[in-house]
């Protein structure tokens, strides 16, 4: 499986932001404020002064008018970053378990369907369009920049389609020898009709990555529940810290 700090690393690969300041082992990452991964700051290794660090990153955040927020895995150094950081006001949001397997494995366990997936590399408006319909937070111009994020990694785009329009869409970001699942989202108007699953194996059918990954929100049962019966396990964890 794959180490808790290379998943942090995978991650950020997989979802780039605009904008990254180093600062003596901490990623600063900016992106105009559009998804918190994107506007949060990987500490994968320890400042010489944290105080100081943070002082810093909350200046620059302010400067740009992005919340300060810090994404705290297993990884997180220094060790007890989390304590500091309740210490100043930051709650906790998002507690997220990161699953992996391999992606042979999880094709085996997937139901063959009859509905027609389209794969391709980038995003069509009507991969957008369900997208930004069910995940999107924001107006034209967050969702402008939420596509820009997008186009800076490589991935496969799933659409199943329904006339000019989608049923279900995913992202699958391809990332070393590894893959990533992304944007897994279903119209309501046809859910619990197996489009997820059909999805996920049109993407992992036409990767050659030896491992999948994926990130998935504690309390979202349904989804965990999908993801256990492919064979998912945790491999590693996080949640946000964003300032109060």
């Amino acid at each position: 499986m794959i180490a808790e700090a290379r998943m942090d690393s995978l991650m950020n690969q997989a979802w780039p932001a605009a904008d990254n300041t180093e600062l003596d082992g901490w990623l600063v990452r900016r992106n105009a404020g559009v998804t918190l991964r994107a506007n949060s700051v990987l500490p994968a290794n320890a400042p010489f002064d944290v105080h100081k660090a943070l002082d810093y990153v909350e200046n620059l955040y302010a400067a740009h008018d992005i919340t300060p927020s810090f994404q705290i895995s297993p990884a997180v150094q220094p060790s007890d970053l989390d304590v500091h950081l309740e210490a100043r006001g930051y709650a906790v949001r998002n507690p997220t378990l990161v699953q992996c397997a391999a992606l042979p494995d999880v094709l085996a366990k997937l139901p063959v369907t009859a509905d027609e997936v389209n794969i391709s590399t980038t995003p069509s408006a009507a991969w957008m369009d369900c997208w930004w319909s069910v995940d999107g937070r924001g107006g034209a111009a967050n969702r402008a920049t939420a596509e820009q994020i997008l186009a800076r990694g490589k991935a496969l785009y799933a659409t199943v389609p329904d006339g000019e329009h989608a049923k279900a869409i995913g992202r699958l970001a391809l990332v070393d020898d590894t893959a990533g699942l992304y944007c897994l989202a279903v119209d309501e108007r046809f859910r619990r009709q197996g489009l997820a699953s059909a999805v996920i194996r049109g993407l992992l059918q036409a990767a050659t990555a030896k491992w999948v990954w994926l990130s998935v929100l504690e309390d979202n049962v349904p989804a965990r529940t999908l993801y256990d019966n492919l064979g998912f396990r945790t491999v590693s964890r996080y949640h946000y810290r964003v300032k109060a």
